[in-house]
Parts: C-alpha cells; structure tokens; sequence
C-alpha cells in the first residue's frame, strides 16, 4: 500500500502544470484551429489568460507589430479588458475633433502648478504593474526537431482560414517535445480550436505552437530546450492522441514540413 502510495506520489511530481479543458467551452468544442479576421473594429479587448502573443498568434499576426501598434514594450505585459489594436487606429475621431465649432478664440489661461500639487497628484497616479521578462531567445534556430514521431495525417494548407500546421498522429501517452529551444510564452485552452495549447518564441522570428493537449507540463516564461516535455498529447473529437503542430515566420503561418527533418 505503501509503496503504491509512493509511486503515485512521485508520478505527479513529474508534472509542473496540468491543465484540463473546460468541456463547456467553445475551445473545446470546435476542432478546427484556425487564424481569425481581424474584427471590424479593428481591436481585441483581453481576455483573463491571453498574452500578447496568443492575441497576435490567433489572429495570424507578428506579435512585435502589434506591440508597436500599442507601444507595449517588452516583456509585452497587458490586462484584462485592454483595448488591443490590431491595425492602425482610423482618424475619424481626430477629424470630428478638428471640425468642431470653436466656442471661444481666447487661449486658456496658464494655471502653474504648485509643488503641492505636483506631490498629490505624483500619489494619485496608478502604481506599475512590474511582470517578470521572459530569457532573450535572440539565438537562430539552428535545426529543428520532430515534436513527436509519428505520421502526418493532415497536412498544411494556406487557403482561406483552414489548418495553418500539420496533424501529427502518434500514441497514447506521448510526451509532445519542443521543437528546438525557446521560452513558452503561452500556456493554456483560450484559443478556440486549439484546446490545450503551448506556444514557444524560438526568436524574434519563429513561434511553434503544439495544440490539443491532454495535459499541459509547463509554465510561461520557462525557457526549454529542443526535446523537452511541454506536454502530453490528447487529441480532437474521437481522433485521439493526434498533435496539432504549427510554425509562424513573422507572424505568418508555414508549412512546417519545410523546417522539420525529413523522416
């Protein structure tokens, strides 16, 4: 009894997170990963969880434009409900501005601010909110690696909003591994259609992302190497222990058979 005790104990230590998907969520519904159309509006409000790379990532966008779109520097922290903008702002507001009747053609007095004030209202701005950076991955991606070994049963496609990676099946119980060296920048289910997901930044350039997980084994921020554990692999619908693998080359989706080795 004792000894099953321990055995069990020391299997659950082998995993840092485990994350199962919500059932009842879209994400895990639907079981086409796929890039989204920017909304009409032209922004994303945050979601609880979402990264500015998950944002960027769903939308098939490079997450540095984004980021400069919003003047976010690195390590990229964001807050829930923020208004995130995916294209350039339209200036119709600016122009309602500026064609506004104006009341009075007299300057607003110069009202100088006394030392007093100045202290107050120094106390009354919001405190920062300081988030720890991710290691920086400025290194190349010198070879890439098979995330799991098995057959490709889907492949890519660039057409429309269709898979934007390949369909890897393997088998049950397979440790999905890290394409090549990186740091997780995401790790979660808030991406319909990708149920558990992992996503790695291998550099300013390249971003993987292994979706469909059973159980997801790591945190974001942590850096990993090229075969490391991110996660277990589960599967969509009745099609189980299947991994759904994709590479992003500036924001934009490839065809990771043109990377991965050849079987």
């Amino acid at each position: 009894m004792v000894g099953i005790f321990v055995c069990l104990f020391i299997s659950g230590c082998s995993y840092q997170v485990i994350n199962f998907p919500n059932k009842n969520s879209q994400s895990y519904r639907s079981n086409n990963a796929s890039v989204s159309s920017v909304p009409a509006s032209g922004y994303h409000r945050v979601k609880r969880g979402e990264t500015l790379f998950s944002i960027a990532f769903g939308y098939g966008l490079d997450y540095r434009e984004v980021a400069n779109l919003n003047k976010i520097r690195s390590p990229y922290t964001i807050y829930p409900k923020q208004k995130i903008w995916l294209r350039k702002k339209t200036n119709s507001v600016s122009k309602r501005v500026s064609s506004a009747p104006s009341r009075s053609t007299n300057k607003a007095p110069v009202v100088k601010k006394s030392a007093s004030d100045i202290q107050l209202q120094k106390r009354s701005s919001p405190p920062k909110v300081v988030s720890k950076s991710s290691p920086v991955t400025s290194e190349k991606v010198s070879s890439w690696h098979w995330p799991i070994d098995g057959a490709v049963v889907k492949g890519f496609s660039s057409g429309g909003v269709s898979s934007k990676g390949i369909d890897i099946k393997g088998q049950k119980g397979n440790l999905v591994k890290a394409a090549a060296n990186g740091v997780v920048v995401y790790a979660g289910s808030g991406l319909i259609g990708y149920g558990n997901l992992v996503i790695v930044k291998h550099n300013d350039v390249y971003l993987s992302a292994y979706a469909y997980n059973e159980r997801i084994l790591v945190k974001e921020q942590q850096t990993v190497r090229a075969g490391d554990a991110l996660a277990v692999i589960g599967g969509k619908g009745s099609e189980k222990s299947l991994l759904h693998f994709e590479v992003r080359r500036d924001g934009q989706p490839i065809d990771p058979l043109k990377v991965l080795p050849r079987k």
